[in-house]
């Protein structure tokens, strides 16, 4: 399917690996330009070269938290710069890390908050204005854990959840201004370094029973799956679609909205 997103610009957060690099891969496979971003300089510079190799010119990086205003700032610049326009956002970056099952100290909840809610917050709030002027389109990339109990840390699942529903009366409230936001939530998503990669080296047999017993197609998903769906929710072909938050799990769950 032509998406017919030719040289429009998408800034992804969070995106020197795993699911926001899969989300980037796809745009530029669709003839894109994306900005990447990320906190990590090597990380972020390694993705940047590797996409640049295959996309020259469609690709711009820029480094720093986006929970800081300066980062935000500095970003917005550095793409109107380079190409005059946004067109959509995807708010991949987030976080997770193991807490306690239930007496979960306040700075852990408030890491979570800020690492999953916040930081998407903020970074879509700068840049709507942007996208009044090009009618573009928000994808928060959530999680199932925010939609059912699949055993995830109660402050990720909660952080998810918030987002989730932030997207669903964001969409309400932009829909004048003709902007479509929606939320994808993905399930299991392999990719190297990330946390399925790590826990199936030390228990190959068991992650395998895991994903065999749970997920009915029986197999991980991959980054480019997620990366699918979130170019087809920027693009126009998804024109009447907004509110909405599309789970991506291989059939885990049974929520849908």
């Amino acid at each position: 399917m032509n998406l017919n997103i030719n040289d429009k610009v998408f800034i992804i957060s969070g995106s020197s690996r795993g699911i926001g690099k899969g989300i980037a891969d796809v745009l530029l496979e669709e003839g894109a330009k994306v900005v990447i971003t990320g906190r990590n300089k090597k990380d972020l510079k390694t993705t940047f070269d590797k996409l640049n190799d295959n996309f020259p010119n469609k690709v711009q990086y820029h480094i720093g938290d986006l929970n800081k205003k300066g980062t935000i700032d500095s970003l917005e610049k550095k793409t109107l710069d380079k190409w005059s326009r946004v067109d959509g956002l995807v708010a991949n970056a987030g976080t997770v890390k193991s807490v306690e099952d239930w007496n979960i100290p306040d700075i852990d909840w408030n890491w979570y908050l800020k690492g999953n809610f916040s930081i998407a917050v903020r970074f879509v709030t700068h840049f709507i204005p942007l996208l009044r002027n090009s009618n573009g389109s928000i994808v928060f990339v959530s999680s199932i854990a925010g939609l059912e109990d699949i055993g995830a840390p109660l402050p990720y699942c909660s952080s998810k959840a918030a987002l989730t529903a932030y997207a669903k009366g964001l969409a309400r409230k932009l829909a004048p201004y003709c902007i479509r936001v929606n939320s994808v939530a993905p399930g299991n998503i392999f990719f190297p370094g990330g946390n399925w990669d790590k826990r199936m080296r030390t228990d190959p047999k068991g992650i395998k029973r895991l994903i065999k017993q749970n997920v009915p197609l029986g197999q991980f998903g991959t980054p480019l799956d997620i990366g699918n769906i979130v170019a087809f929710l920027l693009s126009e072909k998804a024109r009447f679609i907004t509110g909405s938050c599309f789970v991506v799990d291989g059939g885990q769950t049974t929520s849908f909205f």
